[in-house]
């Protein structure tokens, strides 16, 4: 059972980066899979609920809440009469600033291309941690790192590669941090062009879409945290999501497809899930 998942878009005001598509693009994807292969969300998840999914039937998802989403592709799903999951993490809804989208967003509009940032951030992680990087060049394969999505370029395996496997979170925030401010790039003037805010939450509610889980803070690697943080990462998103909407969240997506046998037995009772479908960079899963 699959579901054909979405994340960034671009127009005039939302620029193209790496895989963002036009709404142009989204019709035509949409056309291309079939609207009569699309279910409504909540049908979609009543029938996995009930095991009555048929062959073929497929949903549509959006991660991350970006703002792009609710301004380029909303419209064309209300053109289509279609509605969506939408995979919510919830740290940026109450204050904070997640570095995911704003080092997307930093890279987009500083660099040329995903080539040209990534032969950038190489040479500053192997400035910045000359042992680390020469220690992780070692044990770097590009031939099989990663080698389930061959849409990924040399560039973007040894990006992921140092950023998960070298770096670490916090080395990796200490290299972006330089590379910004060697470009004069400010976060919060650029904050609002990236996530929606809870009234957009809330419309997408009414109007019928499904708003899921997709951890708090959306870690890439959310399956090295113990198993307590983990915990923490979905109750606080749920806990989010529930204040918002009047209801306990029915589905959920792992971030960046990362996730072990802790990380759903970490949900608890209230959100123990199981896996209904795998694609792209995301898992989702039906909360009873």
């Amino acid at each position: 059972m699959y579901g054909v998942m979405f994340h960034h878009f671009c127009d005039a005001r939302h620029p193209r980066g790496q895989g963002a598509i036009t709404a142009q693009e989204l019709e035509d994807i949409l056309d291309y899979v079939g609207l009569h292969r699309i279910l409504p969300a909540h049908e979609w998840l009543e029938r996995a609920t009930k095991g009555t999914l048929e062959a073929g039937e497929t949903c549509l998802t959006f991660d991350d809440a970006l703002r792009c989403q609710y301004d380029i592709a909303l419209p064309v799903l209300e053109r289509y009469g279609l509605t969506a999951f939408w995979f919510v993490y919830s740290s940026v809804f109450e204050g904070n600033e997640e570095p995911l989208e704003i080092y997307r967003y930093f890279r987009t509009v500083e660099y040329a291309d995903m080539d040209e940032f990534c032969v950038a951030f190489a040479e500053e992680v192997r400035s910045t941690y000359p042992n680390e990087y020469a220690a992780g060049m070692k044990t770097f394969d590009a031939e099989k790192y990663l080698s389930g999505f061959s849409f990924y370029s040399y560039h973007d395996k040894l990006f992921r590669f140092l950023r998960d496997h070298v770096l670490g979170v916090g080395r990796y925030d200490a290299v972006m941090a330089s590379m910004m401010k060697s470009r004069n790039f400010e976060i919060a003037a650029n904050r609002d062009e990236l996530w929606m805010s809870n009234d957009h939450l809330q419309s997408l509610f009414r109007a019928g879409h499904v708003v899921g889980l997709h951890s708090y803070s959306h870690p890439t690697r959310l399956m090295d945290l113990p198993k307590a943080k983990q915990r923490a990462e979905y109750g606080r998103n749920a806990a989010h999501l529930t204040r918002l909407l009047g209801v306990r969240p029915a589905a959920m997506s792992h971030p960046c497809n990362s996730y072990s046998p802790a990380t759903r037995n970490s949900q608890g009772s209230r959100h123990q899930g199981w896996l209904l479908r795998q694609y792209g960079r995301g898992n989702a899963a039906v909360a009873p």
